[in-house]
């Protein structure tokens, strides 16, 4: 675990590093930016990741109920019904996420193709990681799942707490109107603007280029760095699987700038909070020994209280 997590720490360390200086870049030349790398109309790149960049975040969701739903019984027998409806419900929830974002964000694309998409994806994923998996204890399952739980769900919910209320004008909406006093500095809340413009007939989700949602969930794709703790011997892995997450994010993001949804500075802040995610959880589910082995002992000791209550009315 020490190798782990110094690789997890360089790692981490250098993200933010360049992370940092791209936000610095942003702040100061944000809008110049924008206007160099969007050509002023979309593309069929654009769409598509537009469609399907932010699977990492729902694949986390399938991949850890999944999970939950194979190794329910070696978690605790007592909670089984319990902890297999959890897992469930975390497909659910990834499957319906994937399928209306790629239909929101990409309104000419087919019901079907979304759901399909999204099946094939979760089936291989969800498939791929069980079988990784096989031969790991029921207590690194559940530091597995939990990291990608709360990643994934954290992630998506501190960006919409805060994308929503910020208002801050899309660069597609600023060339379309040609209107450059239509921009904001990322650190300026552009909420009266929002109101003004609404009111006048231009939609709301103009109103949401920071930070990225897409890059957030793209950047969940950093969790690809934790397959090697499900695995003994694999840790030489780390490097390679943190840079495959890292490109998706990365690539994800450019086509973000180059649709026009937003802005670098957007982008980064994203992933600087999705980052911020992982470590947290990294932290608490990995490295911090004493809070992890409380919580497991309560997972897989922790008695169902109804199955007690039958067997004392039983005697």
């Amino acid at each position: 675990m020490k190798k782990i997590k110094q690789t997890y720490l360089r790692s981490t360390y250098i993200t933010l590093a360049i992370l940092v200086l791209f936000m610095v870049a942003g702040s100061i030349w944000d809008l110049q930016i924008s206007k160099w790398i969007y050509p002023g109309h979309e593309n069929s790149i654009g769409q598509f990741f537009a469609a399907f960049g932010e699977l990492p975040a729902f694949l986390a969701l399938t991949c850890a109920g999944s999970l939950l739903l194979v190794y329910r019984e070696r978690i605790n027998p007592a909670w089984s019904a319990l902890i297999a409806a959890c897992g469930a419900a975390l497909i659910v929830m990834g499957l319906v996420l994937c399928v209306h974002e790629a239909i929101d964000n990409v309104p000419a694309l087919p019901m079907w193709v979304a759901l399909l998409v999204a099946l094939f994806m979760a089936a291989i994923t969800a498939a791929g990681i069980v079988y990784y998996a096989r031969g790991a204890s029921a207590k690194t399952v559940v530091r597995f799942v939990l990291t990608l739980t709360v990643v994934a769900i954290g992630t998506m919910l501190l960006i919409n707490i805060v994308k929503v209320p910020w208002g801050r004008a899309r660069m597609r909406l600023i060339t379309l109107t040609g209107n450059d006093s239509y921009f904001s500095p990322w650190w300026k809340a552009g909420s009266e603007l929002k109101k003004k413009l609404v009111a006048d007939g231009v939609s709301s989700s103009e109103f949401r280029s920071f930070p990225s949602g897409h890059t957030a969930c793209a950047a969940c794709a950093m969790l690809l760095a934790l397959l090697p703790t499900l695995k003994k011997g694999a840790e030489k892995r780390i490097p390679l699987l943190y840079l495959l997450g890292c490109g998706w994010c990365a690539v994800t993001a450019f086509t973000r700038l180059r649709m026009g949804a937003h802005f670098l500075t957007d982008v980064t802040m994203a992933w600087l909070i999705t980052l911020g995610m992982c470590v947290l959880s990294v932290y608490l589910f990995y490295f911090n020994k004493k809070f992890f082995t409380r919580l497991w002992a309560f997972i897989s000791e922790s008695p169902n209280p109804f199955t007690m209550r039958k067997k004392k009315t039983d005697l």
